[in-house]
């Protein structure tokens, strides 16, 4: 009768356990699972509310919106097509949705999923309580709307007879859902509902990317990049004018979170099958290494693996003979050519008929060949490109550039001077006359120094290479060259300090904008840009660091912030 009692007294206890957990109320969806599938875009926020609030009160909103940068910006062609589809949709539903009603609907957890660049067509799903919604202006004018019906829930609906924009909304289990379609609503209403119909959460690109991806920031940005790639409007409107680059990924995840003094963004891409590159565990390893020699004088720096031609070809532009870049939009017909042109005239009395024409590349082909064979000659694994802008002359502003080059093996001095000699003498001088080196010093360390009419000057330590036209930056990256790297190691490494090199920025883009005052519109450098660089003057310092690993490109963006 003992051990009965005993064992009751045992399974009391978790009987309740199984009851409770039975009984209990099933965890809230995932936000993705009720987005219909076929997005281009999912972006979801773990507090949408509380960053709205946090934008709305803070220096950086009030200082753009008084900025030239963003009164230039508001004349501009995409900020009128999207204010003429912000008048539409406001039309369709009744009132004007500023940005205090758009945090009268802002809840908690919050997600957007957008299906057409064009129209602008999404689905925005928030976590609202109720107390919250029904003092909303939206929920105020739900009358005013059609009422359909989809998953057993009533859902509201308008839509402008002159623009045929369309609002649809609807609120269930503390959930507000808000389109621009009225089937998005019907059918996130059905998953709600229990319907097994396809998701976003279940679409591969969002499925595979969040695995592949840590924990959900702040922020977060799940990419459909094959989908979006495919789209006219995407290419058209998209900044960076890179969709090449694009295409090689087919999907990719972006995550932000905050610290009290940065702002990090955690990115993973997938990549195409057929775009995987070729992985070198030591030139990884070499990349990190060479950022310990960025010293604190540098404005710019970037660290990747060494190709050659690439490498050469960087030297030659950086430090021997710095060129104009000359692009021609490719959207622009070549000018035609009359048939009956003369092949020359009187005002062609400088061309030369007795010597050969100068090369179209100016003979800076033949100095990158004599820069990649040393380069190659050297076993290059990596290569680091320091940068540092300082006043020059009151009103001017110099560049100074060092670069510094891993090798597989330890540096030939003689064989570094005889190409230098080569590259440089060729575009500086007659015959290399002129071309000679001197012994010469940088800071404390000795260097080799060109006499010629350039400024060059190198120096080997071991399996490193440094070359610069910058006394002080070579100086100051040749104290480093015993300083060791962390434990990461990157395939690809840059950054930009901001702070330092503000005030020379907008030196440099006074003299561009020289003789545009009077103007009705912001000087474009000194004015648009430059207020874009003092509102967000708070942002001390970008480092954008990348790694390949298998099939994905991870890169990890810190945005370090001032006090």
């Amino acid at each position: 009768m003992k051990k009965v009692l005993l064992f009751a007294t045992l399974l009391a206890p978790a009987a309740g356990y199984f009851y409770l957990q039975q009984t209990a109320a099933p965890p809230p969806p995932k936000l993705a699972a009720l987005m219909p599938g076929g997005a281009l875009l999912y972006l979801e926020a773990q507090d949408f509310g509380r960053l709205l609030r946090e934008w709305d009160a803070s220096n950086v909103k009030s200082d753009w919106l008084a900025s030239e940068n963003y009164e230039v910006f508001s004349r501009s062609n995409l900020f009128t097509k999207l204010s003429e589809v912000y008048d539409q949709y406001s039309e369709a539903a009744g009132f004007v949705p500023g940005l205090g009603g758009v945090r009268e609907i802002a809840g908690t957890e919050s997600a957007l999923a957008l299906y057409g660049i064009r129209d602008v067509e999404f689905l925005y799903v928030s976590r609202v309580g109720d107390a919250e919604l029904v003092k909303s202006q939206l929920w105020t004018l739900r009358n005013k709307f059609e009422q359909r019906q989809a998953g057993g829930v009533v859902f509201y609906l308008r839509t402008d007879p002159s623009s045929k924009r369309t609002v649809a909304f609807a609120s269930a289990k503390g959930l507000l859902l808000v389109a621009t379609r009225d089937d998005l609503v019907a059918q996130a209403l059905e998953l709600l509902a229990g319907a097994g119909n396809s998701n976003v959460a279940s679409d591969r690109w969002y499925r595979d990317s969040s695995a592949a991806a840590a924990n959900p920031g702040e922020l977060r940005l799940v990419m459909n990049l094959e989908a979006l790639v495919r789209s006219d409007y995407f290419r058209s409107y998209w900044v960076q004018r890179n969709a090449p680059a694009v295409r090689q990924y087919w999907a990719g995840v972006a995550d932000v979170t905050r610290s009290a003094g940065a702002i990090t963004e955690s990115r993973v891409f997938l990549r195409q099958p057929a775009a995987q590159p070729a992985r070198d565990a030591a030139g990884d390893r070499t990349t990190s290494d060479l950022l310990a020699l960025v010293p604190p004088e540098a404005g710019l720096y970037k660290a990747s693996a060494a190709d050659s031609a690439a490498a050469a070809t960087l030297i030659v532009q950086k430090l021997i003979s710095p060129q104009i870049d000359r692009t021609r939009d490719w959207r622009f017909a070549p000018m035609a050519v009359s048939s009956d042109q003369h092949a020359g005239s009187e005002g062609d009395l400088e061309t030369r008929i007795d010597e050969p024409p100068l090369p179209e590349d100016a003979g800076m082909g033949d100095s990158e060949a004599t820069v990649r064979g040393m380069l190659e000659k050297g076993g290059a694994r990596s290569v680091l490109l320091l940068q540092a802008s300082s006043p020059s002359a009151g009103t001017f502003v110099s560049l100074g550039s060092v670069m510094v080059v891993a090798g597989s093996s330890d540096w030939d001095r003689d064989a570094v001077r005889d190409a230098l000699t080569a590259a440089a003498g060729k575009l500086w001088t007659v015959s290399k006359l002129g071309a000679g080196w001197t012994s010469s010093t940088s800071g404390r360390h000795p260097v080799e120094r060109m006499d010629g009419l350039g400024t060059l000057a190198f120096a080997e330590r071991g399996h490193l290479l440094f070359l610069g036209n910058d006394a002080n930056l070579l100086a100051a990256a040749l104290d480093r060259a015993s300083s060791t790297a962390g434990g990461e190691t990157f395939s690809y490494a840059a950054g930009v300090r901001h702070v330092r090199e503000r005030p020379n920025f907008e030196r440099v883009m006074r003299a561009l904008d020289f003789g545009s005052a009077g103007r009705a519109a912001p000087a474009f450098f000194s004015g648009n840009l430059a207020s874009l660089s003092r509102v967000l003057s708070a942002i001390e310092e970008v480092r954008l660091t990348e790694e390949e690993r298998e099939a994905q490109t991870l890169q990890t963006v810190v945005y370090r912030l001032g006090q």
